[in-house]
């Protein structure tokens, strides 16, 4: 693709191709002040729906990119967006100490507030349907799963105990895919919220899903920051842990599914943190997880 014939970048210079992360993406830095995303199909649709949401997001929330064009060339889907500056997660966490890593948790926890204050339109899908026929649609393959790894076996009933919490849940715009990788840090502070490719509206609970997954193997001081800083530092409600539990819980069904199915080369990790998610639960008879303990 030449990029300098897509008109929003026909006077700029730099190209930089950035070489990580999980997507299918194809990614530029420009200018130091721009990211590209070229993706692999031609369908733009989903990304205009992306930069719909993104940018109301980053009307409450400048640690959130604004997009500033989004388009088709050459048969590719493209978004151009802010580029922002910081190392991720993964690799910029570990580098501070657990204070600075609690006051950078507070940080990222106070712009998933902000974003999750826009609410989805009336008519937007019951959060109840969408996530119980998800659910209910890997069940029996996770049960396959259950027969060969008894330790497991609490899940599934626990899940089906509380599925009665999804009820009247609300919806409302969410990262959907929350993890290191996916902030930034520059100088021991939250500089931006990255790779808004699954930004949509769910329960806002349901951010926090992965948390025993990947933030608090991390960094459980990080992690207790961001559910903190959630919060305002104030008392967390009762409500908050079971929703939490609840779709940390489902989590576990999802990435054991997919490990086994799809993402034969992660299963063995995907074990370990199961393993894992079920200990800071204590097999689920724990409201508040292990890692919360202060």
């Amino acid at each position: 693709m030449d990029k300098l014939k897509i008109p929003f970048l026909r006077k700029c210079i730099s190209f930089q191709l950035i070489d990580e992360g999980f997507s299918d993406d194809e990614k530029w830095c420009v200018d130091q002040k721009y990211l590209l995303r070229i993706s692999p199909t031609s369908d733009s649709s989903k990304l205009v729906e992306q930069a719909k949401l993104t940018n109301a997001a980053h009307a409450l929330d400048a640690r959130i990119p604004y997009v500033y064009d989004v388009g088709v060339y050459e048969n590719k889907a493209y978004m151009i967006l802010d580029y922002m500056i910081g190392e991720n997660g993964y690799v910029a966490l570990p580098k501070n100490n657990p204070k600075v890593q609690y006051e950078i948790g507070l940080q990222v926890g106070n712009a998933l507030k902000n974003i999750h204050s826009i609410t989805a339109p009336k008519e937007y899908l019951s959060w109840e349907e969408t996530w119980r026929g998800r659910f209910d649609n890997q069940k029996a393959r996770f049960e396959e799963i259950v027969s060969r790894h008894p330790n497991y076996e609490s899940i599934l009933p626990f899940i089906q105990d509380n599925l009665h919490l999804l009820k009247n849940r609300p919806s409302c715009v969410q990262h959907y895919d929350f993890h290191p990788g996916n902030i930034l840090i520059h100088e021991d502070r939250f500089t931006g919220l990255i790779d808004m490719q699954k930004i949509r509206y769910a329960d806002p609970i349901n951010e926090f899903y992965k948390m025993e997954y990947f933030n608090v193997q991390l960094s459980r001081a990080y992690a207790c920051g961001v559910v903190d800083g959630y919060h305002d530092k104030k008392r967390i409600p009762n409500s908050f842990w079971e929703l939490h539990r609840l779709y940390a819980a489902m989590h576990l069904v999802f990435a054991e599914v997919w490990g086994h199915e799809g993402g034969m080369n992660q299963k063995e990790r995907f074990q370990t943190y199961t393993r894992f998610t079920i200990d800071q639960f204590d097999e689920f008879r724990l409201l508040i997880p292990k890692w919360y303990n202060k």
